[in-house]
């Protein structure tokens, strides 16, 4: 008798510890609405709640748009977890809404699962959001739609306009600049001197080498004055556009139309590297390099002026006249 009463309650306690121990191993999914039914374009939660154990591993649904093609996923929150025990009660909100009228069906949402070595898939009972439409009270009058109210503006508004005008002005003002600056240097180029243009090139020279410039620490001015003196030279002397044209343009423009002058034109070359060093590159050259490059620019007008044989006179009012 003593022995069949230990029996029973070995075997009532050990389904008392199978129950536990399927109980704690089982999981439980639940999905329902905040409420079943929202005005169209009202929000609503749409929440999963799950009791696991702690091992389990689930993989919650990642929504991006929709849930179904007309109930519209607005925004998905962090998953909340208790612990309970040895097992996790876990919740998860998505905001949701609708803009189609009617009772959208909501299929059983299926959530993957790994606990142990157990991988299976859950699945939620199917679920109805109903959407309505506003109520219209049809014993009311329709009226016209009003017109917009006139309000005054203020400065808040007034001030990207006037940013924008500021900027429109300063970039016309900068394109007029930059016109402005070539007609001037077209309408230089253009100008008709007096004497040859080896002689008042020859006097620019001795005009520049007076000023001491680059002995004064001014080497970017020296060298834009030492090459706009040769620059309209060449410009006078063989009608080529030097004025408006690069170093490397220039020393090609001579090379085609004197071709005799090989010579002057490496000195020039020589001259405008310089020179472009100096002024784009910001070096400081040395004081030889500097008293070079106006030799250079003097040999270079001195080896191309004009050659003017013995008793011929240049008579200047009847050049005019023939021209």
């Amino acid at each position: 008798m003593i022995r069949k009463t230990v029996i029973n309650v070995v075997c009532i306690s050990f389904l008392i510890f199978t129950s536990i121990l399927v109980k704690s191993q089982t999981i439980t999914m639940k999905a329902t609405f905040d409420t079943s039914s929202i005005l169209i374009g009202d929000q609503v939660r749409l929440r999963l709640e799950f009791d696991q154990p702690k091992t389990a591993k689930l993989q919650l649904p990642l929504y991006k748009d929709t849930i179904t093609g007309k109930v519209q996923v607005i925004k998905s929150f962090p998953a909340d977890t208790v612990i309970n025990g040895a097992n996790l009660h876990i919740r998860k909100y998505y905001l949701v809404t609708s803009f189609d009228t009617g009772i959208h069906i909501i299929p059983p949402i299926s959530v993957p699962y790994l606990s142990g070595d157990v991988k299976d898939t859950l699945h939620s009972d199917i679920l109805q959001l109903l959407v309505k439409s506003l109520p219209v009270d049809t014993t009311k009058e329709f009226r016209d739609i009003k017109h917009p109210l006139n309000t005054p503006l203020n400065f808040g508004e007034l001030w990207p306009y006037m940013v924008g005008l500021v900027g429109i002005i300063l970039i016309i003002f900068f394109v007029w600049y930059v016109i402005a600056g070539r007609k001037k240097n077209k309408i230089f180029s253009k100008i008709k001197i007096s004497e040859p243009p080896h002689i008042h090139a020859l006097k620019e020279l001795d005009n520049l080498r007076a000023e001491k410039l680059w002995q004064n620490g001014k080497e970017k001015l020296y060298y834009t004055k030492l090459t706009e003196i040769i620059r309209v030279y060449i410009e006078q002397r063989y009608g080529i556009n030097a004025l408006e044209m690069t170093s490397d343009e220039i020393i090609v423009a001579l090379n085609i139309n004197i071709v005799e002058e090989k010579k002057s034109i490496e000195l020039l070359k020589n001259m405008f590297s310089t020179a472009d060093l100096v002024k784009f590159a910001k070096v400081k050259p040395l004081p030889d390099e500097n008293e070079i490059g106006l030799l250079n620019a003097y040999q270079f007008v001195n080896n191309t002026k004009p050659l003017i044989t013995p008793g011929t006179q240049i008579n200047e009012s009847q050049t005019e006249s023939n021209k």
